[in-house]
């Protein structure tokens, strides 16, 4: 199975290419990620300098906003694209299995965010040259699991992307679906974190990360979202139904 899925990523990695690459996605798609990984990638860096190797803002960031921005715009074409463009009926049609079918996709989606995490955190790495005039690594204990927990949820926005494609017409519906899933229960309230966050609970959040240890507070979130991707990626399987595809 593992040679179907390169095939199917292969596949998909040119139909994310001819998208992105469109006139009308130039406008929509390429910009917004170029925006994000200039703004996180160099912005945000030397605008906190040596801070931003330890900044919680950065493990949110390329953990999650980078991941969202990218993959959510993306995945949601993985099975509307193939109705646009008219090749759905012949994918599913091949004589490969479910799995592979949408391992590859999800697999390249993720693939694809993730790897413009990595890149925006190594563009991060010059932001201490100008405070300090010396380059400067991330601690690992904030590096390995931002990259860990970067690719945990790269791998769930493109799991619900890929399943809110799955039986959706058109891509805004799709768009939509991911946004409702992903967006209200998990990028919204993090940007109530700060200014409106009441200081009773900002008290008990400092004590309970305080206590914990930063590393620590990261690995419980790498075990939880290896345990959502996981639940996850079993509905999507569930749902995937070749007949209800071809003649929805």
């Amino acid at each position: 199975m593992v040679a179907q899925i390169v095939v199917i990523m292969r596949k998909e990695w040119e139909d994310i290419k001819s998208t992105l690459l469109s006139y009308h996605n130039l406008q929509a798609g390429i910009w917004p990620i170029l925006l994000f990984c200039v703004a996180f990638g160099i912005y945000e860096p030397v605008k906190k300098g040596i801070e931003w190797m330890q900044s919680p803002i950065m493990v949110f960031s390329l953990s999650v906003l980078v991941p969202f921005i990218v993959i959510g715009f993306i995945s949601p074409y993985s099975f509307v694209g193939e109705r646009k463009r008219g090749t759905l009926e012949p994918l599913l049609a091949t004589p490969v299995s479910d799995q592979a079918i949408l391992f590859g996709k999800i697999g390249i989606a993720a693939l694809y965010g993730w790897g413009i995490s990595f890149v925006s955190m190594l563009l991060g790495l010059f932001s201490p040259f100008f405070s300090t005039g010396r380059f400067l690594l991330y601690p690992l204990g904030m590096a390995i699991p931002t990259l860990l927990l970067s690719l945990f949820f790269s791998l769930l926005v493109a799991i619900i992307g890929a399943n809110s494609s799955l039986y959706a017409k058109t891509l805004l519906e799709a768009q939509n679906n991911l946004g409702m899933a992903l967006f209200i229960p998990v990028v919204l309230p993090a940007f109530f974190v700060g200014p409106f966050m009441p200081e009773a609970w900002k008290i008990i959040i400092i004590q309970v990360v305080s206590q914990l240890g930063t590393t620590n507070l990261l690995l419980i979130f790498m075990v939880l979202m290896f345990i959502v991707d996981n639940v996850s990626i079993l509905i999507t399987l569930r749902r995937f139904h070749r007949k209800l595809l071809i003649f929805e």
